[in-house]
């Protein structure tokens, strides 16, 4: 059966900074070449894949008469904690079926600190942490974590308010980046202990019962031994990132990463695709970093290489990927 599906995103083009926003306020937002790319990839389905936009177009469309038989969402909101639920959200109100998690597993990994709670009720590694929403919260004498710390915005993506300054020594480094995080981003400060070892990113696909899809390896300069190097903002367009595809790691590691992944996406209750952080210490045991479930699945990321490993095309993932949503809809 060919569906009409509306494909809806948010253009960095649609969203032009104003003075005193800060410069990576929507860098979470796709470009017109990636759009261009995923829709291009969706019409190899044979539905008929029409591009919507924004979740106020949408709104302005179904208003108007316009009829969907399902949405492909990659729409990112614009602000606040629930944005990313937003989009979820509007299509359950329009009684529209739509891909991949909803509005509360949105919000719940949105917010990093909330997502790492949930995956300690569970038991599942994640780095020890706190959250504070002001600098007087932090007590030297109070603070139990080992350092080095790493300080993060609790409610951001794509490496948003992480630069080398992230990474803390001492108690006066930690404060003062906190406090700097705290004015800049008007939002709680996760802080964590800081992993030393390597880094993986592993997408999953699928629902009852999902599947991981080739591990991803992080190399910074070219080095997997990352110690305590790491991803930051300033990084997301640099060519000293690169990743490794299968990962070169023994059968034991990969297996106790595809077990925590598993588990914290059916935590999480996520559906159809996400893409789940991983550090690794020395001692080879994995702890979760954070999940996102809108990951890139534009040619600029890591899904290439993910397809070429399993042996398809990129085009071909992306039909996974929706394929996996209809079935879970009953439309496939």
């Amino acid at each position: 059966m060919k569906l009409k599906i509306g494909f809806t995103y948010d253009a960095k083009n649609d969203y032009p900074l104003h003075p005193g926003d800060n410069p990576d306020k929507y860098a979470e937002f796709d470009s017109e070449d990636t759009i261009r790319e995923i829709t291009d990839a969706l019409k190899t389905s044979g539905h008929q894949i029409v591009r919507v936009g924004n979740i106020r177009s949408f709104i302005k469309q179904v208003n108007a008469g316009e009829k969907y038989d399902f949405i492909f969402n990659i729409c990112e909101g614009i602000k606040g904690r629930n944005r990313e639920s937003q989009a979820p959200a509007v299509f359950e109100v329009y009684d529209t079926p739509y891909s991949g998690s909803d509005a509360l597993t949105m919000g719940l990994t949105l917010d990093k600190t909330m997502a790492k709670r949930i995956l300690q009720y569970h038991g599942l590694k994640t780095p020890n942490f706190i959250a504070v929403k002001s600098v007087e919260e932090l007590s030297p004498k109070k603070f139990k974590l080992r350092f080095p710390i790493i300080v993060k915005p609790s409610l951001e993506g794509t490496s948003k308010g992480i630069s080398r300054e992230s990474l803390c020594r001492n108690f006066t480094q930690l404060k003062k980046r906190a406090e700097w995080l705290l004015e800049t981003y008007k939002q709680p400060a996760l802080i964590e202990e800081f992993i030393i070892g390597y880094e993986f990113t592993v997408p999953v696909l699928g629902n009852d019962p999902p599947k991981v899809l080739p591990i991803v390896q992080t190399a910074i300069s070219g080095k997997t031994d990352l110690g305590d190097d790491f991803y930051t903002q300033a990084r997301v367009d640099s060519t000293d990132i690169n990743y490794l595809c299968p990962a070169e790691i023994d059968k034991e590691l990969e297996e106790k990463i595809n077990t925590l992944v598993l588990e914290s996406y059916k935590a999480l209750g996520c559906h159809d695709v996400s893409r789940i952080d991983i550090r690794v210490d020395y001692n080879n045991e994995p702890y979760f970093l954070e999940c996102n479930p809108l990951p890139n699945i534009g040619r600029i990321d890591v899904f290439p290489l993910v397809a070429k490993a399993m042996g398809i095309t990129y085009e071909q993932l992306l039909c996974l990927v929706l394929d996996a949503s209809l079935k879970r809809h009953k439309l496939a």
